[in-house]
């Protein structure tokens, strides 16, 4: 019985698997039942070398565990090694499509934006030009203003210059100075200074846009379009 069970652990030795250590664990309980009964007390040497063999194939068995640990670990490394490359190789195939996507919307987005200049230069040009003349009004209605101060110093320039009862008569000349001017330049000033409509006139004197009249011109449906002479005589008069 012991023979055949030896023979039965080392046959599972060499096949491998589950069923060895079982066997080994089984025959080392029979042979220490057999000791302890005294059943081979007269074959002792028979009962060394299956402890011998028993030995031997615990190693075996030992060593073939370590095989298969050393495998896994391989084969698990392996398996590391493949999924980082997928994953470097999915991340590069990502930020590829992402420039692709990125490039196509600039440039579908740089073709409308031409298409639409293209096709639309004459409402560009427009709209330029009204910018432009926008601009121009501004800048000339701030100088104007600006110009008008000077008005206020000269009020204080003279009003320092005087003794102190006159000062309110200084600075009545002032406003009354102002207002006649006006006046004066809205009936005839202008008229004579630059009185000549939207066309050219190298004449000494003038005789168009009196009295305010002539800064707009009235269309077909009853609609006032003023002139950029409006703005040139509020310059011209903040002087």
């Amino acid at each position: 019985a012991l023979e055949v069970s030896a023979s039965v652990v080392i046959s599972s030795c060499r096949a491998g698997g589950a069923e060895m250590l079982r066997e080994i664990v089984s025959l080392l309980v029979v042979s220490t039942a057999l000791c302890s009964a005294g059943a081979v007390g007269d074959a002792p040497t028979e009962v060394q070398a299956l402890l011998a063999e028993l030995r031997a194939a615990e190693a075996k068995f030992e060593l073939f565990k370590q095989e298969r640990l050393w495998a896994v670990q391989q084969v698990q490394a392996e398996d590391s090694e493949v999924q980082g490359a997928l994953r470097e190789r999915i991340h590069h195939l990502e930020e590829v499509h992402s420039q692709e996507r990125t490039h196509r919307r600039l440039h579908s987005s740089l073709n409308e934006a031409i298409a639409y200049n293209t096709g639309n230069h004459t409402s560009n040009a427009e709209a330029i030009a009204n910018l432009a003349s926008a601009t121009d009004h501004i800048w000339l209605i701030l100088c104007g203003a600006l110009v008008m101060f000077m008005q206020a110093g000269f009020a204080m320039l003279e009003a320092g210059c005087c003794r102190s009862k006159n000062v309110q008569n200084i600075l009545m000349k002032n406003l009354v100075d102002v207002c006649v001017g006006t006046m004066c330049w809205w009936a005839f000033g202008w008229t004579l200074a630059y009185g000549i409509g939207d066309g050219e006139n190298n004449d000494f004197a003038n005789d168009k846009q009196a009295f305010g009249t002539g800064f707009t011109e009235v269309t077909e449906d009853g609609i006032f379009t003023p002139s950029t002479a409006m703005l040139n005589w509020f310059f011209q008069w903040a002087f």
